[in-house]
């Protein structure tokens, strides 16, 4: 098995570009919440805006950083992504079929990312 280590720090970077975005965003709506400037409808559709803009930055970098296909390398993170999500959800929530949703809503904006990515590169 041999693994390029300019692979691995291509999604590792892409993963970083994602989760430092979103843990900070998130942090900043939880704060707001707190001290209540927003109310909880409004949270919910923040919580989507804020995974669409992550996804679609992560995804921007792995696709800036590869040498071809970008949408594979999209698809890839967004499989370790949602395999994160997957994890912490069934340890804390347990499985629900409206997951699924929020699943696919990442594959395809680090897909479509990667992609625009990619295109930003030639």
């Amino acid at each position: 098995m041999n693994i390029n280590k300019k692979v691995i720090f291509k999604y590792l970077k892409g993963f970083l570009f994602f989760f430092i975005p979103f843990l900070i965003s998130l942090l900043l709506i939880t704060t707001f919440y707190y001290f209540d400037i927003l109310n909880n409808q409004i949270i919910k559709y923040f919580k989507i805006i804020i995974i669409i803009i992550s996804t679609l930055l992560g995804g921007f970098i792995v696709g800036y950083e590869s040498e071809s296909k970008g949408y594979l390398s999209g698809i890839k993170l967004s499989g370790l992504i949602t395999l994160l999500f997957l994890i912490l959800n069934l340890i804390f929530k347990g499985f629900k079929w409206y997951h699924l949703v929020y699943y696919l809503i990442i594959a395809i904006t680090t897909t479509i990312g990667s992609m625009i990515g990619i295109s930003f590169k030639k």
